[in-house]
């Protein structure tokens, strides 16, 4: 078995002139740290290009996953943008088969503000469910920002069996560790 995390863009906290990606510990480390120490599993991150939503160009984040392990043991885990682009690349992928997809907060760009396409060319009237053993979580709290809201009722009105998990006060999910989700992952 291994993990494959997708990460968001850059967020208020980062260089928006240098387009600097600050790497903060948050609860992707302490889970990547909790999988590895007690389940040996490998949980890979891999970084993903012009990590920015006015710059992001969906091609090269997939050539960045396509060189990840992805197979029937894998677990899919997308936080914010990196929730939505796993959408959009299982859709674009119909012959991957993988155990689980847990998206944290996806943004799907309901409101079409991404100028570089990022999320055109994609249908999310698809069963990404179909694609998978064990699955699609989707976790959201009552409190995050509009846009992610909005993402979340389009994706609960085009794609049917995702399991949603509602939180309540966990803003965009930026704690610093998320014992929740290491207890939803089928290992």
């Amino acid at each position: 078995m291994n993990i494959v995390f997708c990460h968001g863009v850059m967020g208020p906290e980062d260089n928006w002139e240098t387009r600097e990606f600050r790497e903060i510990k948050g609860w992707k480390d302490w889970l990547q740290f909790q999988v590895e120490k007690d389940h040996d599993v490998l949980m890979q991150i891999p970084r993903f290009p012009h990590a920015h939503a006015l710059l992001m160009k969906y091609d090269e984040w997939e050539k960045i996953m396509d060189k990840q392990d992805i197979n029937p043991y894998t677990t899919l885990i997308g936080h914010s943008a990196g929730g939505g682009f796993i959408l959009k690349y299982m859709a674009k992928h119909p012959h991957l088969h993988v155990k689980q997809i847990i998206l944290v907060a996806p943004w799907a760009d309901a409101e079409d503000f991404q100028p570089f396409g990022f999320y055109q060319d994609f249908n999310l009237d698809n069963d990404i469910v179909k694609q998978t053993d064990f699955g699609c979580d989707l976790l959201i709290s009552d409190d995050d920002m509009p846009h992610i809201l909005t993402s979340f009722d389009k994706i609960m009105k085009h794609i049917p069996g995702i399991r949603v998990h509602k939180f309540s006060g966990r803003g965009h999910f930026l704690d610093s560790e998320f014992p929740e989700l290491l207890q939803m992952i089928k290992i």
